[in-house]
């Protein structure tokens, strides 16, 4: 007996470093997958909080610029990704929380997480057609661009829809409820590298469009005339629009492709709100220069109606 249980010592032995060395792996694994959901939960938090600041910031002009302009398609976009984004994110943080508040389950995460990646998909097609509408109030009437470029965002917004469907398909198997953390996540790694890739094409025309038209319409009407003024405002905007939307989305592709499953949504959140804040800025911005031409040239008249 003693001969036959000294290899089965010897074989204990031997295995018990590998042993070791694995569940020392795991726990390494576990600590830094603990640590990846907390960065997440702060950096989705810092996002959510300079949406909210941001929107208190330019609350008076929304109400001076947006509120009271005539109802229109851009005016209803604008205030529905305004108010869209913030109720998300609110839901979203609490959801992520870790905390009891709602409770949480497999199913419940399988359609959270579906409704909120068609919310982000909507938000976009929302940025977007108001970054369009904003550049063909630049152009003149009837021109050329506006046709093809109408085009262009309906077939890029179609596919990206197709993109955003393919994805969530792909992300509810594997779309699981985690007690131990108390937020939703995967049990495998969905591939979600397509979600930006069409925003991305579009924003690069758009850059190309705003950098045509601030080279151009200068020279047709006139650098310091009001729609001059307005021109470069919206080129200023338009460019700083691209640099920080265009780098949010490769940031969001490069983590989607080299980034662990516990950081798949590391700044996702951050760059809905980000985005959400650009866009913002981009059509109050406009519409606050848009608002002092009328106002200058309600001055005008009264002054020439009073020289009479």
């Amino acid at each position: 007996m003693e001969l036959n249980a000294a290899p089965d010592s010897a074989h204990h032995i031997a295995c018990s470093p590998m042993d070791a060395a694995a569940a020392a792996q795991a726990l390494h694994d576990a600590i830094v997958g603990l640590e990846n959901v907390v960065i997440t939960r702060y950096i989705s938090a810092a996002g959510f909080v300079v949406l909210l600041y941001d929107h208190l910031l330019t609350l008076d002009d929304e109400v001076q610029y947006v509120w009271a302009a005539p109802n229109t398609t851009a005016k209803i976009l604008f205030l529905v990704l305004r108010y869209m984004v913030p109720i998300f994110l609110t839901a979203t943080t609490v959801t992520r929380s870790g905390l009891p508040v709602i409770p949480m389950s497999d199913i419940v995460c399988k359609i959270w997480i579906s409704s909120t990646t068609y919310a982000g998909w909507l938000s976009i097609v929302i940025s977007n057609l108001l970054v369009l509408l904003r550049i063909w109030t630049t152009l003149p009437r009837g021109h050329r661009f506006i046709i093809w470029s109408m085009y262009f965002f309906v077939v890029m917004q179609l596919m990206s829809l197709g993109v955003t469907t393919w994805v969530i398909t792909n992300m509810i198997p594997v779309l699981v409820f985690e007690p131990l953390v108390g937020l939703c996540t995967f049990n495998e790694k969905p591939n979600v590298v397509g979600l930006w890739l069409p925003g991305l094409a579009f924003e690069v025309v758009v850059f190309g469009t705003v950098c045509w038209n601030v080279l151009d319409r200068p020279r047709s009407v006139g650098i310091d005339s009001q729609e001059g003024k307005i021109t470069r405002v919206l080129a200023r905007d338009g460019v700083l629009y691209f640099v920080v939307i265009s780098g949010l989305r490769v940031a969001n592709t490069v983590i989607a492709i080299v980034a662990p499953i516990s950081s798949l949504f590391i700044i996702v959140f951050f760059i809905w709100a980000g985005t959400t804040v650009t866009t913002s800025r981009l059509i109050i911005n406009s519409r606050r220069e848009a608002g002092e031409r009328e106002k200058m040239a309600q001055l005008e008249e009264l002054v020439v109606y009073n020289a009479y």
